[in-house]
Order: C-alpha cells, then structure tokens, then sequence
C-alpha cells in the first residue's frame, strides 16, 4: 500500500487451505506481516501506523473445476487492525472441510503513512479427528449502522442498540467494533427488572481485541433476554486517533468514519443444554440460594423453586384429607 494513496476495498484471490480431511477448528488466528520499521518512529500522528489491513470479512468455501462456490461456504471472525486469536467454545468447533480455499470480497486496505508491503497469514489448530460439535454458532447482529451522529469537538458521546435473543445464548467473547473516535464499549444484558453489566472495555483502533470470558463466567442468558451495548466517543483534540475533530462523523467503512458493533462470538442452546449449564455453574460455584451470579438470571431458580413448591404440596394435603373425609362421610349417609 503507497502512501498517501486512497483507502481500497475489493476481493483477493482464492487461496487453498490444502486440508485433505473434514476437520473442525478449535481456535484460528490471523497476522498481519509487513515491512513497517516498529523501531522507527510512526509514520502517522493519528491511528494506523502499524498496519495496512483494516479489516477482511473472509470464509472458507469448496470450489469447483471453475472455482465457483460449492455448497454453503463456512465464515469466521472478522480480522481487524492488530487482532488476537479467537478460541471457540469447546461445544462449538467449526468445520473446515477438505479442498477448502479461503475467500473473500470484502478486503478494506488504509495507507499507514509509509509504502509497505505486507500479507496476511492465517492459523487453525484443530480437534481431534472424531469430535463432533454439540452447539450452533448463534446467528444474529448486535449494533447500529443507521443512527450514528458524532458531533465534531465534543467528547463524552453515546450511542446506544438493542436486540432480543430469540434462544438461550451463551456469550464466549465480547468484541467492541468502533473507529477512531471510539474510546469504549459496554455490554449489559436486561432481563425482566435486572440490568446487569456483562464488560465494559476501553477501545483503541490501533488494535481491535476480542474479550473471552472465563468458564464459569460465560454469560448464560435465556430466550427473550435484551441484550444492550453502549458506545462512548471522544472526537475532540485529547483522542489523538483523530486526525481533524472539527468534522461531524456519520456511518462508513473508513477509518474517519465510524462502526457501532459488538463483533463477539455467541452459541446457541436447547432446553436441555441451557438447563445443564446452569446445574454445572451452581456445582462448579458451590451458589447457594442466597448467591448471585451475574450474567446467568435463572441460575438460582431451582434453588429457591422447590422450597415453594414444597412449601404447596404441604399446604395442598389437609385439604387432600379432608376432601377424602368428606367423601366418606357422603358414602356414609348414604348407606
């Protein structure tokens, strides 16, 4: 990429995995390597003086003798400037299928400020031959491409969206995606009266990062949950990310533009699953019904639950008994 020159969008060659077997990922990274001098001083006063890919919306796909696409094509994470690796959840491993060529059409290039060359590498560490997924990759968006208003000077600016989840979902990674006036994002999730903040992150666009949660940390949310992010924007002279705070910023895929999205990785469960989970994350916490785990709404139900229903079924036998005494003596006068 030529300094100086325009941000480029566009679609990059086709490349073979060179995968001989059906295999399903565990985690998979993305690099960027480039000639950038890191010990030299940065090129640019404002973000981006690291690397020349802002970001690939890429899968995985089989392709005929024309290469064209065959069947559905397998997507992963985005890759955006500087990411870490992502790791699935264990239940969740995504297939790589034999003869896979990695594709994409939606390659954004940005000028670092120097002319440099570089390439992306990709790594998949895989399960072991025979695993099978348990869980589903959950399908939905989380942010707000339409509404996006940041005033020019003016620091301490909001955005706000909202989605309803339609399974019961665990939450394996938070990932905020905002751009250079982002300085911070918060998911909460709402659930009936309980507003619960799930992460709070500062936000760097230097380097984008994806915030894994601890096992028994997992958020484990049930159908009908609101799931909420806030975005926090500073677009005056202290963010120096910022190369002109005058201008008033809508929505766009440049990086003087701005994005309002949680990227994060999220599975899907069933009943049974969702139910297991909580009794794994009581026994794992030893929780009892005075306790309060944050990001699992329903986990301390079954601990409070039976004490009610006990507490009915007592209530419920006088009457049993003296319903059976009412009834003899009916037989009774009869006779």
């Amino acid at each position: 990429k030529l300094a100086g020159t325009a941000d480029w969008w566009g679609e990059i060659d086709r490349v073979p995995v060179g995968l001989t077997e059906d295999r399903y990922v565990k985690s998979v990274e993305i690099i960027e390597v480039n000639d950038v001098d890191t010990q030299a001083a940065s090129s640019r006063d404002t973000v981006g003086g690291l690397y020349i890919y802002h970001h690939m919306i890429w899968g995985t796909a089989v392709l005929d003798e024309n290469l064209e696409r065959v069947g559905d094509t397998t997507s992963w994470p985005v890759h955006e400037v500087g990411r870490n690796a992502d790791i699935f959840d264990p239940g969740a491993g995504r297939l790589l299928k034999a003869g896979s060529f990695i594709v994409s059409d939606s390659v954004h290039m940005h000028s670092n400020g120097t002319d440099t060359t570089g390439h992306m590498e990709i790594g998949f560490t895989f399960h072991p031959v025979g695993y099978e997924p348990t869980f589903k990759t959950a399908r939905f968006g989380l942010g707000n491409g339409v509404d996006i208003s940041i005033q020019g000077s003016k620091k301490d600016q909001e955005l706000h969206a909202y989605t309803v989840l339609q399974q019961h979902t665990k939450i394996i990674t938070f990932e905020p995606h905002l751009h250079a006036p982002g300085e911070r994002m918060c998911l909460e999730a709402i659930w009936g009266y309980t507003v619960e903040t799930l992460s709070c992150v500062g936000y760097d666009h230097n380097w984008v990062r994806g915030y894994a949660y601890e096992d028994d940390s997992v958020p484990l949310l049930p159908e009908g949950t609101i799931l909420h992010i806030v975005g926090y924007f500073d677009n005056t002279e202290s963010n120096i990310n910022v190369p002109d705070t005058r201008n008033w910023q809508g929505s766009g895929n440049r990086s003087v533009t701005n994005m309002f999205i949680d990227l994060g990785i999220r599975v899907t469960m069933d009943e049974e699953q969702f139910f297991d989970a909580m009794a794994q994350r009581r026994e794992n916490l030893n929780l009892g019904p005075n306790d309060h785990v944050i990001g699992c709404p329903l986990c301390l139900a079954p601990l409070v639950a039976p004490m009610i229903e006990e507490e009915e079924e007592e209530e419920a036998e006088p009457s049993s008994n003296a319903s059976a005494d009412a009834q003899s003596n009916t037989v009774v006068s009869r006779n």
